[in-house]
Parts: structure tokens; C-alpha cells; sequence
């Protein structure tokens, strides 16, 4: 519901701020007085065009918020707030919209920036504003299927439909999917066949380039590494270090340097560290000695293997090739080859594939248009209870003879609404033929035809917030009671604001502000003040004729009274 509107610098309203309240509101006023800038200010924020002309003179610019409770979110809200990426977990909405003389306007929804059209959208599944304004759902054909759907007769048959409509669009997709891909590879089969004949023939392994390089590298320095073992087994014991040291190799001499530490260690134990540390040094002497023995028979072997040397030139020379080729890693060849692969396979078994995906989608189609019967079935249910319905709605508020019948139109094609097209068609007087809603009435007329639907659609309309404007224009007496019995009906499942210059609707409102204009400083201003006891009592004195007269003021006295009995058989 509509929690709060702020207004600042609209028109006549310089700083305006209305706490709004459930049930059934009504503003009432001198003509001229500023309820339209009200509403106007409520359409900006659904996403009404602006106009640089509405900022009040004086101001370069106006803005206009307003605060929703939307702790009872429906489905439809859930979904839209989600894809606009609005964060609404504390269950309210704060839409603030600034319009510039300068041209940069701007809209926030929980502070994220929106397009007008976007706003628009949201605005269509907060408020249902009915006069002169853009956001009268029921004008939009569009909504039409919708709004019969959420009748009960046919509200299970659409949730059945809808899931079979889903998969029968999936089946279809994956089957238009699977003909794209293999018209694609038929028009480059010899390309692909001859891309896997030159990978395949490559035959590219995991990680085979790197053990290539480092094979030939160790055999192209097969020469360095003999010369640097043989240096280290001649250091290890050759008569050279021998001559130089002695004439003893390193392992033998590390042995007498080891008894000699032992027989040290008897007379002083400090020394006793040592010893461990030459015998370690003796082992590896020991076990690099063999290393380099082995080792150097495996450079002798390497040696003579320019033939291998060769191979692996080739093969490397190949890799890069077609790596330059395809502009890839060698893990990439690798990739695109197995892909290739599958390409082909896929190309080979697409007839088979094909006729599977064509046996499913057309199962789905089937399954599909079958659940699109049952569902129209239960549309032409509800649809005969729901226009008998309004019709009598419709000849309570005012149109004797009138008639609403809803036109259901055959589709060939399943669409995510069913195989039907559907709208509603409105006869006002009789003898006249029956006229799309958009094109029967103006004005009060339209605002009455809103509120005998919404009265039927009460329980199962999604937007919470209605607001009539203009639906009292031609109208009093009893009809006027009927209204006012239909808005306070309707409050029990909506919030309903309405605009009213008459007593008969003013008088059964669960709140109740007055509009008035006042100079302040030699400038108009528009003022708005919520009424109770003696004030609401004038204020509806004055509907009636004068708050001067006591006879005015006894009678709304008596209409105030009367609206609790009233109100308590609706």
C-alpha cells in the first residue's frame, strides 16, 4: 500500500507531505483547488510523461517520492523487482523522481537509478489509477488473459498450461538449436574433416612438447655434461689431485682425517661434531663418484644419437607449425582436435539426433496444445460467471441496459497466454454494439466501468493500490450511493484513494483530507489537511450545500452516523 507521498515544487504545491492509511481515502476540495496535482504527482511516480512546465515558477526543478509497503509481495512484483535488480527485503519501496528544468531528470527505485520505461513497468503493478491517466491496467488488452486467469475456474488449468507451454518451448528451442548447429557444420564439413586429418595425423599428447625440449637439450650438450662428470670423478680421485695432495684420492684421505678426529676426539670431546660431518662428506663423495660413473656412460650413449636429435627437430618443427596455424597452446591443439572430433561425430549422427529431437518436440507441441483446450475450456467457464457478474455490477452503477461480454478469439499457435486471444468489449447504453473497454467511455463513465470490473476482480487482482479520479462526474442520488458502496466494498481488499465531490461518498471513507488553496506571501499555494470529527462534519456540510447551514451541518452530522451501520452490512 501507499505508505507516504512527499511533493516539493509541483504546480501550486511548494512542500507537501500526506501519510496515507489502508481502506478507503477520499480528498475532496473547492474545484480548482489542486486534487488533480495529487494525482498527478501519484502518476509521476508510475512513470507518467513530465513536463518542465509542471515545476513550480520560481524553482528550476520538482521531485516527488512516494514510500510503498510491499510486505505482501505477489509473484509478478517479486519477479520484476528481482530482474530490475532492486533490493526490497525489508518489504517497502521508495520511488523518488525529480524532473529539472534544465532536462536531467532523474528516477531512483531503493536508491538504484531506472529508465521511464522501467519505472512505467513497475508502476503498472503498484497502482491502478482510473480517469485521464495512462496507468488504467484494464485499457491494456494485454492484461486481459491475465485478469481471467486469476479466476478461479481458470487459475489451475493457466498453471497447468504455463508448465507445458514451457517445455514445449524448450523442446522446440533445443531442436531449432540442433538444426543451427548442424546446417553450421555441414557448411564447413571438408574443412573440419580435413582440420582433424592434419591434427590427428600430428597426434598431439599432453604435455609431449615440454619432454621434447628438455630430451633435446640434454642431447645437444651431451659433450658439455661428459666434460663437466669426467672433471668431477678426476677431482674425485685422479693421480693429479693425487700429486698435488699426496697421491691419495679425497674418499681416502676424508678417512684419515676421520681416524685421526676419532683419536682427538679421546683427549678433547669438543672435537666430537666433526666427525659426523666427515663421514657425511665421505658418503657423498662416495654416492657422487657412482652418479658420475653412471652418468657418464649415458652421455657416451647420447653422443652418437643425432639421429634422435633430428626426429625431435622434426617433430617440434610440426607443433609449431600448426600451433602458429591455429593460434593456440599446445593444450589447445590438443583441445580443438577432441572437439573436431565430436564436430564430425555429431555431423555423422545428426539424422538420428534430429529425428529424436523433432519426435520430442512435436510430443511437447501436442502436450501443449492439448493443456491450451483445457484451459480454454475453463476460460469460457469463468468468463460466463464473470461478465453475468459485472454486467450486474455495471447496472447498479449507472448503466441501465449496459452490458460487458469477453471476447475469446482462437490462435493457431500456442503463445505463453494460451491459444486464445482475449478481451473484454463493453456495451454503456443499450441498442449500441459492443466496443473494446479503451473506446466506449471518457472521463467518470470509464472510472464507474473500472471499478464494477474490480469490484468482481477484488479478490484476485494483484495490484494493491487503486485510485479513481473523476468518478462522480454526472452522477447522484442513489447511483452516487451505489459508488460509494462499491469503493468502501472494494477497500476491504485494496487500498482505494478517490477524488470525490460528492457527499454520498465522501460521507463513507475510512479517511478523509481536504484540499484547499491559501495565499502565503502573495503567491497561491495548495495545502492538504486529513479531517476528523467536527472538521469532517463541515468539510461535508459544504458538499452539501454550505457549512453555514444547520440544516447541511445536521445532515452530514446524520450521513457521519449513518456510515458506521452502513458500513458494517457492506
Amino acid at each position: 500500500m501507499l505508505r507516504e507521498l512527499r511533493i516539493k515544487n509541483l504546480a501550486l504545491i511548494e512542500n507537501l507531505t500526506l501519510d496515507f492509511h489502508s481502506g478507503f481515502t477520499v480528498f475532496t476540495g473547492e474545484t480548482g483547488a489542486g486534487k488533480s496535482i495529487i494525482i498527478g504527482a501519484i502518476g509521476l511516480l508510475l512513470g507518467e510523461r513530465a513536463s518542465s512546465e509542471m515545476i513550480r515558477s520560481g524553482y528550476e526543478d520538482a521531485e516527488v517520492s512516494g514510500s510503498l509497503d510491499i510486505e505482501n509481495i505477489r509473484h509478478k512484483l517479486r519477479e520484476f523487482l528481482r530482474e530490475a535488480s532492486i533490493d526490497a527485503e525489508d518489504g517497502s519501496l521508495i520511488i523518488r523522481r525529480n524532473i529539472s528544468k534544465s532536462g536531467k531528470n532523474k528516477i531512483h527505485v531503493n536508491q538504484v537509478p531506472l529508465p521511464l520505461s522501467t519505472l512505467k513497468a513497475l508502476g503498472d503493478l503498484l497502482i491502478d489509477l482510473h480517469g485521464q491517466h495512462d496507468h488504467q491496467s484494464l485499457l491494456n488488452e494485454d492484461t486481459h488473459a491475465d485478469i481471467v486467469d486469476a479466476l478461479p475456474e481458470a487459475s489451475t488449468a493457466k498453471a497447468v498450461y504455463a508448465s507445458s507451454y514451457n517445455a514445449h518451448t524448450a523442446a522446440a528451442q533445443s531442436l531449432r538449436d540442433a538444426q543451427r548447429a548442424a546446417r553450421e557444420l555441414a557448411d564447413k564439413k571438408d574443412v573440419l574433416e580435413f582440420q582433424y586429418k592434419e591434427l590427428s595425423a600430428l597426434n598431439p599428447k599432453q604435455g609431449e612438447e615440454t619432454a621434447l625440449e628438455q630430451e633435446l637439450s640434454l642431447l645437444s650438450t651431451a659433450a658439455q655434461r661428459s666434460e663437466c662428470v669426467s672433471g668431477i670423478l678426476t677431482l674425485l680421485g685422479s693421480d693429479d689431485i693425487g700429486a698435488a695432495g699426496g697421491g691419495e684420492p679425497i674418499q681416502k684421505r676424508l678417512s684419515q682425517i676421520n681416524r685421526k678426529l676419532e683419536a682427538l676426539c679421546k683427549h678433547d670431546p669438543s672435537a666430537a661434531p666433526y666427525i659426523n660431518e666427515i663421514e657425511s662428506a665421505m658418503s657423498i663423495c662416495s654416492d657422487l663418484d657412482m652418479f658420475c660413473s653412471k652418468y657418464l656412460e649415458t652421455t657416451d650413449d647420447a653422443a652418437g644419437s643425432e639421429s634422435r636429435i633430428e626426429e625431435i627437430n622434426s617433430r617440434l618443427a610440426k607443433i609449431q607449425r600448426l600451433k602458429k596455424k591455429y593460434s593456440c597452446t599446445m593444450d589447445e591443439l590438443i583441445d580443438k582436435r577432441e572437439q573436431l572430433e565430436k564436430d564430425l561425430s555429431l555431423l555423422n549422427n545428426t539424422d538420428a539426433d534430429m529425428e529424436l529431437l523433432e519426435k520430442k518436440a512435436e510430443k511437447a507441441r501436442k502436450e501443449c496444445v492439448d493443456s491450451a483446450a483445457v484451459l480454454t475450456s475453463s476460460r469460457q467457464k469463468a468468463i460466463d460467471t464473470f461478465d453475468k457478474e459485472v454486467t450486474r455490477r455495471m447496472e447498479l452503477l449507472g448503466f441501465v441496459g449496459g452490458s460487458l461480454t469477453t471476447e475469446l478469439t482462437p490462435l493457431t499457435e500456442p503463445t505463453p497466454n494460451g491459444m486464445d486471444a482475449i478481451r473484454f468489449l463493453v456495451r454503456t447504453n443499450p441498442g449500441e454494439p459492443f466496443l473494446p473497454l479503451a473506446k466506449t467511455a471518457s472521463g467518470g463513465e470509464a472510472s464507474r466501468l473500472m471499478l464494477a470490473v474490480k469490484s468482481i476482480l477484488a479478490a484476485h487482482d494483484e495490484i494493491p493500490v487503486l485510485i479513481f479520479d473523476e468518478i462522480d462526474t454526472g452522477i447522484g442520488g442513489v447511483l452516487a450511493g451505489e459508488v460509494a458502496k462499491a469503493l468502501y466494498s472494494l477497500s476491504s481488499t485494496h487500498q482505494v484513494l478517490c477524488i470525490s465531490h460528492l457527499h454520498q461518498i465522501a460521507s463513507v471513507a475510512d479517511n478523509h483530507y481536504r484540499v484547499a488553496k491559501r495565499v502565503d506571501g502573495g503567491r497561491t499555494v495548495t495545502e492538504v489537511e486529513r479531517l476528523n470529527g467536527e472538521q469532517r462534519t463541515l468539510e461535508i456540510a459544504r458538499m452539501l450545500g454550505g457549512a453555514d447551514s444547520e440544516a447541511a451541518v445536521k445532515h452530514a452530522a446524520e450521513l457521519l452516523k449513518k456510515r458506521q451501520t452502513l458500513t458494517k452490512n457492506l
